[in-house]
């Protein structure tokens, strides 16, 4: 079973996707666009928490517009506030029921197509250790699987290299992109490849293989 954009679907090693139903619209429906990358960025920032100016220049959104979305999340019990030194930081609130969901849906939010503008992407996925809530550790990389169209091998190359460097200077992390053609992809599927076949069981951020 796969997971939908609008759905999120969690799987932990050796068991079977679940499907968390509960509340899903309402929780999509909160999570607009300056608070879905809030979220996006202290699901899978390696060094939360954070301070509020610190998220704000992550996500590139105002200061005030920032605020307002911590705000809406620590409503909603999706983020916890701390005070370091007399300044307000911030992390994602991993005792809520509605961790799971949030965190998968911060993996669909992730921004891909910023640095990739210019190419249709047609497939993605998020994989992996930290392709699960609760899963990987602050050094753990976050791998990614894309099918995108690429004229030649050092278009493959940059668009790795762009996708890696815009990610990691936002989350703090390594990212490890696998990208691959259509063609390749089908390929792959056909034949059953064990490390395209681990791919498709993480997320679905964005398209599909059949």
């Amino acid at each position: 079973m796969r997971e939908s954009v609008g759905r999120s679907l969690l799987r932990s090693l050796g068991e079977s996707y679940i499907i968390y139903t509960y509340g899903i619209e309402s929780i999509g429906a909160m999570l607009a666009r300056s608070v879905a990358a809030v979220n996006a960025l202290l699901m899978l920032h390696a060094d939360v928490p954070l301070p509020l100016a610190k998220v704000a220049q992550l996500v590139g959104q105002p200061y005030a517009v920032t605020a307002s979305a911590l705000k809406t999340l620590e409503k909603r019990g999706l983020a916890v506030r701390s005070t370091r030194a007399g300044q307000d930081e911030f992390a994602p609130n991993r005792e809520s029921p509605y961790y799971p969901m949030s965190y998968s849906l911060a993996l669909v939010d992730l921004p891909i197509s910023k640095p990739l503008l210019g190419h249709t992407i047609y497939t993605a996925y998020a994989y992996g250790s930290l392709s699960r809530p609760g899963g990987g550790n602050p050094s753990s990389d976050l791998d990614l699987m894309l099918v995108v169209r690429f004229p030649d091998e050092e278009a493959r190359a940059a668009m790795a290299s762009d996708l890696a460097l815009f990610l990691s200077a936002r989350l703090h992390r390594p990212i490890d992109p696998w990208i691959l053609a259509p063609k390749e992809a089908e390929d792959l599927l056909r034949e059953q490849d064990p490390h395209l076949v681990e791919a498709l069981k993480g997320v679905r951020i964005m398209g599909g293989l059949e």
